[in-house]
């Protein structure tokens, strides 16, 4: 049986492959989420996706954070065992406005939960490829963070530069 595509997961794949999308930005690696999860039962990723909109450009912000569900449980074997809550939040940002999505939704267990973070890595990499062979592009180093980023600047995602 093929794991289920969570709602969130959909949505936020359906923004990714916008055709209008002209930049796109990871703050957190992926790799590194399953660890983080191994230790502590909780992980989180987020990405930029920059959509030009009829001349204008949109930054929509995602952030996705996940927490099992091991309540006061002390003698756990492995958090991937576990089901927990996903909680997602989607900034979209027109000039100097934002608004503000929040959503919440359970999953089962470990395994769940990286089959949608794997699903929305797939997406995110393939609309990047697609990017870089259309814009020239070299890593960029923003305030000692390496991190994947086209077409979309430092003071569109308002690191402060």
């Amino acid at each position: 049986m093929t794991a289920r595509e969570l709602p969130v997961t959909r949505e936020i794949i359906e923004l990714i492959r916008r055709p209008n999308v002209v930049g796109l930005a990871t703050h957190r690696h992926l790799p590194h989420e399953r660890a983080i999860y191994m230790k502590h039962g909780r992980c989180g990723f987020a990405i930029d996706v920059l959509v030009d909109e009829g001349g204008i450009r949109k930054l929509y912000s995602v952030l996705v954070e996940a927490e099992a569900n091991f309540r006061d449980r002390v003698d756990l074997k492995t958090f991937m065992e576990l089901g927990g809550i996903i909680r997602y939040q989607l900034s979209e940002k027109t000039n100097n406005e934002f608004r503000i999505t929040r959503k919440e939704l359970d999953y089962k267990d470990g395994k769940e939960l990286f089959h949608q973070v794997d699903l929305v890595r797939s997406a995110f990499y393939e609309k990047y490829r697609e990017l870089k062979a259309k814009i020239e592009v070299t890593p960029a180093k923003i305030e000692e963070e390496i991190f994947h980023q086209i077409g979309i600047g430092p003071e569109e995602m308002l690191l402060g530069v």
